[in-house]
């Protein structure tokens, strides 16, 4: 089942498709996760691939970067049959891949990032002077200021998915792979990244586009194709369905409203209270956190929302103001200090701080209950039990072979819900969650969104850190707007995304001097 070009596409009359992926197959020992895969994309048009996790869309993608070789069906460019028996082979016949996972070196420069295995070299010696140089045009290219001589592992996660995009950009690639790209983007940053893809259109490009934001398919997509459980089950043009049928080809069923109820409990109990909090990149942050609601914190890219997220569980916490908790410990001194205190933290980057991605899917989900009371490990039936976590993982549908399996060989979403069913394990009081459906598809947030609600109306209070402004709207009893370390404003629930980003942008433009502030 493959896409036809449209009659408007931007500078091209060929109906050849730039790319021709015919009936791929994948399979991993007796799974098949790709069966008979076909789909094309013109040159000038933009394709999105939409399916749950576990669907087969990263596969699919590996297979045409070069690292997998499919176990059957052809690929073609521009007409051409290619095999790709390396990703340098995928490189030199202009595919790029811009991965959710990032995929950089930590202790290599941007450039050397943005040119590993293509450095540009002078007399049989590397011409950093001009990979410097032709790093600052890429990156200029996407409007960035990021320095390419930093340490990649010292950026935030933003602009190091930035920096993926310009390694991708710098291959001069004709057909692009955008895998879930704005997970970490925050509202500007994504409409330069919408701009750069009309852009890379216009010039002939073909655009390959996954994501779970319905919001980002419509605005940018000509076709869309659905998978699920490896199959293609649809390939529509966009003008002949709507994001309701997309989800439900996707699910497999109705989904219904996407955020559970409201409680509109206003009235309980105060689980964390700061008056006057600082420290080396918050300041005057004063809030109230009680029993029964869900808090959302957006923000621009370095506006401070994320160094929020880490005063409260320790991980550079407050070093002056007051700070109250509801067990009347004063505030949260180091990570360690936070679990024993219950006090859950869902991180951003779930591969450098949530996981021990070489530990089995039970051993992570295990972490926390353990640190608490060691003595449930050796509990045949305790709550660290195979058969508990097993229950757990369960509960939260994470798709895997086998819970004794690597967890850093599951999907990015799959890989977040085992995060959550660590924290579920501990029963908290309190829930910080950053990014906390980053890489997620549409049936997984529902039910983390449900499970979040259901703690809430438990008791418990929740803080959300989102870059995904529905995601805070939907989900949300009130909503704080950070700014340059402080807390620009406070919105009501279903405020719009106009009124957030007015608070947001306005006042970061007011303010010149903080500049020490992180995401």
């Amino acid at each position: 089942m493959g896409t036809t070009a449209d009659a408007n596409a931007v500078g091209h009359g060929n109906d050849q498709p730039l790319l021709d992926m015919r009936d791929i197959a994948k399979r991993f020992g007796t799974v098949t996760v790709l069966d008979g895969i076909s789909m094309t994309c013109q040159a000038g048009h933009v394709l999105a691939i939409c399916g749950e996790n576990g669907a087969g869309k990263s596969t699919l993608m590996k297979v045409l970067a070069g690292f997998y070789r499919p176990d059957g069906g052809e690929i073609y460019i521009d007409g051409r049959r290619v095999q790709f028996r390396h990703p340098l082979d995928s490189q030199r016949a202009g595919v790029a891949i811009i991965h959710q996972e990032l995929s950089l070196l930590p202790h290599r420069t941007v450039a050397q990032n943005m040119y590993l295995g293509r450095e540009p070299t002078r007399l049989g010696i590397i011409d950093h002077r001009k990979m410097r140089a032709d790093a600052l045009r890429v990156l200029a290219r996407l409007q960035s200021k990021i320095d390419p001589d930093a340490r990649t592992g010292t950026l935030s996660i933003a602009d190091q998915q930035v920096v993926e995009i310009a390694k991708a950009l710098a291959v001069d690639a004709r057909i692009l792979v955008f895998d879930e790209p704005t997970a970490a983007l925050d509202h500007a940053e994504t409409a330069k990244l919408f701009r750069l893809i009309e852009e890379l259109r216009q010039s002939g490009a073909a655009i390959v586009y996954i994501s779970h934001r319905m919001g980002e398919v419509f605005a940018l997509a000509d076709r869309i194709n659905v998978m699920k459980d490896g199959r293609l089950v649809a390939a529509l043009s966009k003008a002949e369905t709507d994001s309701d049928t997309v989800v439900r080809l996707m699910v497999g069923r109705e989904i219904g409203a996407l955020f559970p109820a409201r409680s509109g409990s206003s009235d309980g109990e105060e689980i964390v209270s700061v008056a006057g909090g600082a420290n080396s990149h918050l300041s005057d942050i004063d809030l109230s956190l009680k029993a029964g609601e869900i808090v959302g914190v957006a923000g621009l890219e370095g506006s401070g929302k994320g160094a929020l997220a880490r005063a409260l569980t320790g991980d550079a916490p407050f070093d002056s103001g007051t700070i109250r908790l509801w067990d009347g410990k004063g505030t949260v001194l180091s990570p360690r200090n936070s679990v024993r205190r219950k006090i859950a933290y869902v991180p951003d980057d779930r591969k450098a701080e949530g996981l021990g991605l070489r530990q089995s899917l039970r051993e992570n989900a295990a972490l926390a209950r353990r640190s608490l009371s060691p003595a449930l490990a050796l509990s045949a039936n305790g709550g660290c039990s195979a058969p508990a976590l097993d229950v757990l993982l369960r509960q939260l549908d994470v798709r895997a072979a086998n819970h004794a399996m690597p967890v850093g060989a599951l999907s990015g979403g799959n890989q977040q819900k085992v995060v959550v069913a660590r924290w579920l394990a501990v029963h908290p009081r309190l829930w910080v969650l950053c990014e906390p459906t980053r890489g997620v598809d549409v049936g997984a947030k529902s039910t983390i969104y449900a499970i979040l609600r259901g703690f809430a109306d438990a008791g418990g209070s929740v803080l959300v850190v989102s870059s995904d402004l529905p995601e805070i709207i939907g989900l949300s009893d009130r909503i704080l707007v950070m700014s340059e370390g402080r807390i620009a404003a406070e919105c009501p629930a279903g405020a719009s995304e106009e009124d957030i980003m007015k608070h947001a942008v306005l006042s970061h433009r007011a303010s010149d001097t903080s500049k020490g502030a992180v995401a």
